[in-house]
């Protein structure tokens, strides 16, 4: 398979199911957003913009008025007087549902919005708002990272299906929730989590233990180390919001090393896959028929769906033909959309 980058989604995901990384890495196919993943960006967007505010702040300790500038919600501005007030928290909350629920395909109400703010006040009250991102040091809020691994296994070459010839180092890419700075100088990477605190690919839950060899965290703290090399230490804070609360893992350059053998072998794995394998041969799998956009789906102007069609497809003309026939018109393997 093609392969240039690799982010935390794709990695797990290749896990999970190897079709589905195929139809949505390599073929550029997207799934439908479901309404609990929504209702996460929804808690995601608040937490954003109040890190914005207070790193606009701690940059501007004389402005009276606090301002971000952000993609989805335009200006925020507040009094900093008024910045820890209830309401200013309510109010982007507000602004943050009807944005996203205005451009959904789910349908929401109020208690769904009720929901949503019952989550924000969770992290704010955890341990007299330790995690609260307006009174933590904010380093960088949703930094995003792109970042080349110069290694010699990471070199690939590939020839696209348009006979276009490409060649370079494998990358990581992402988009970090919140970078802070703790008190004794140790950078504090913290990811918000909705949704479970389970490994979807097994089905287990993530314990403190699991969580040390996470991937996603493993990710997060190497990219760190290139991002910001002035901190020699990190910690990586992951904060399941409905189930369980924070777990904090401490990280350093023997971890890097650890991140980078793990992605050494999923990267030289993926590139000899010319096969890739469906979770279940017979979609019988519940995590087939329940959660998944390409079983539910048909292939446009077939009545089979996109998994089998592709998986046929794959049988009859190979992985080379597949790609030039299959992808979606106008995707680069090479596609990143924030937030990753």
């Amino acid at each position: 398979m093609l392969v240039t980058y690799i982010r935390s989604s794709s990695y797990n995901n290749y896990a999970f199911c190897q079709m589905q990384y195929f139809l949505t890495y390599v073929l550029g196919h997207q799934t439908d957003s479901g309404k609990k993943a929504e209702l996460g960006t929804i808690v995601h967007k608040v937490m954003e913009v109040l890190a914005d505010l207070k790193k606009f702040m701690q940059d501007n300790p004389k402005k009276k008025f606090l301002i971000s500038q952000d993609d989805a919600l335009g200006e925020v501005k507040i009094h900093r007087d008024k910045f820890m007030d209830d309401f200013f928290t309510i109010d982007v909350l507000d602004r943050s549902f009807d944005y996203y629920v205005k451009n959904s395909k789910n349908k929401f109400t109020p208690k769904d919005r009720e929901n949503c703010l019952n989550l924000v006040w969770v992290v704010f009250e955890y341990n007299e708002g330790q995690f609260d991102p307006r009174t933590r040091n904010v380093v960088a809020s949703e930094p995003h990272f792109d970042i080349e691994i110069e290694e010699d296994w990471a070199k690939y070459e590939y020839e696209l299906p348009n006979g276009e010839k490409i060649s370079g180092n494998l990358a990581i890419k992402g988009t970090i929730d919140l970078v802070t700075e703790a008190e004794d100088g140790i950078i504090e990477v913290i990811d918000w989590k909705t949704g479970r605190r389970l490994d979807w690919a097994t089905g287990e839950e993530k314990t403190y233990e699991k969580l040390c060899e996470d991937p996603q965290l493993l990710l997060y703290n190497y990219a760190i180390s290139k991002l910001f090399p002035e901190y020699e230490q990190s910690i990586m804070t992951i904060f399941y919001v409905k189930d369980g609360g924070p777990f904090s893992m401490c990280f350093d350059k023997k971890d890097q090393a650890k991140f980078l053998d793990m992605l050494k072998d999923r990267f030289q794995t993926i590139k000899l896959n010319n096969k890739p394998a469906p979770l279940s041969a017979k979609r019988e799998h519940w995590k087939c028929t329940k959660l998944c956009h390409y079983y539910k789906n048909n292939w446009p102007g077939s009545e089979k769906n996109m998994c089998i069609h592709i998986e046929e497809h794959l049988d009859k003309h190979g992985m080379k033909e597949t790609v030039k026939k299959c992808t979606k018109e106008g995707f680069s393997v090479g596609y990143y959309n924030a937030p990753g």
